[in-house]
């Protein structure tokens, strides 16, 4: 317990702790998930795909195919009834998963790696923390935040997992449900380095680290990117947003950086402590209903569960 206490907070290396193993054939298959398609003999009939919303997934030459809900197996049974009548011979189907994004959660805050993970099983709050990096230097486990979305609303759950691990009792902790998010607090230790959502700006969207950094009064916004690992490769350099305060209201604004370098234009853009900052995903749906989401959800108040908030509206396309 020493040993996991000691590498989880130092923040140092990555700690995988696997949840304990489910056999294949148990794992229920839902929306998100990604998963291989092989057909013996016929490597031309591979295929990697993604479960959409509706549970289908789209397999030439069979077209639409529903997923969700079905076990690995299961669905390597009912592919391979379908491929036999159109191949004309027996087809052997595998179907492996390979992202558990249906079981996922999301870490953010003052952690090593913040982002998304899924699991084939949920594991523990503390293997989630460790499997996120652990938590970095300053981060005050005693706070662990857990939001949880029940239909249209959301509660928190709070988990001391400093004293968890200290005292050897981590099964008091809160077990975890798929979708949840974690939030790892930073401690507001002068020159620790670390930035709560008051201190500095956040970064949420086609981003490749989301989460909460520091600002030393201010910072360009291409800075700011390059802090949070740049884009993904969805990003939309054409929209970036950013919410700000100005007087006693929320303002968004979209900056255009693609026209920026187009124009070979230097003006920079500020991003100031407590704003947030949104990068859009190419073909994304339209910023203004988003935008109203958004502001609506700060006037509330810029903390964790806000920050959660956004990355949910965000996840939804801007509804």
């Amino acid at each position: 317990m020493k040993r996991m206490w000691s590498l989880l907070c130092a923040g140092v290396m990555t700690l995988t702790v696997l949840a304990p193993p489910v056999h294949a054939e148990d794992y229920v298959l839902g929306s998100e998930d990604v998963i291989s398609i092989s057909v013996w003999l016929h490597p031309e009939l591979e295929r990697v795909v993604t479960i959409n919303a509706d549970g289908n997934i789209t397999y030439p030459p069979l077209g639409d195919f529903k997923a969700s809900g079905l076990t690995p197996k299961l669905l390597s049974d009912r592919l391979a009834d379908r491929l036999t009548a159109y191949l004309r011979q027996t087809a052997t189907v595998t179907v492996v998963v390979k992202e558990f994004l249906s079981h996922s959660v999301y870490v953010s805050g003052a952690v090593a790696h913040p982002g998304r993970y899924g699991f084939e099983r949920m594991p523990s709050l503390v293997d989630v923390i460790s499997q996120a990096g652990g938590a970095v230097p300053g981060a005050d486990l005693t706070r662990v935040q857990l939001v949880r979305r029940d239909g249209e609303a959301r509660h928190t759950i709070m988990a001391d997992v400093s004293s968890a691990l200290r005292d050897g009792v981590g099964s008091n902790l809160p077990e975890l449900k798929p979708g949840d998010t974690i939030l790892v607090p930073a401690a507001l230790v002068p020159g620790a380095g670390l930035a709560g959502p008051g201190d500095g700006a956040s970064v949420l969207g086609e981003v490749n680290r989301p989460g909460v950094y520091p600002l030393a009064g201010g910072q360009d916004l291409w800075a700011v990117l390059a802090v949070a690992g740049g884009l993904t490769a969805r990003g939309d350099l054409s929209r970036v947003h950013v919410v700000t305060r100005q007087a006693d209201n929320e303002a968004v604004f979209t900056v255009n950086l693609r026209d920026a370098l187009k124009r070979t234009t230097r003006a920079p853009f500020v991003v100031r402590p407590g704003d947030v900052v949104v990068v859009g995903a190419t073909g994304g749906g339209a910023w203004g209903k988003g935008a109203t989401a958004f502001t609506q959800v700060l006037a509330v108040g810029r903390d964790l569960l806000n920050i959660a908030v956004l990355a949910d509206v965000l996840k939804r396309g801007g509804r």
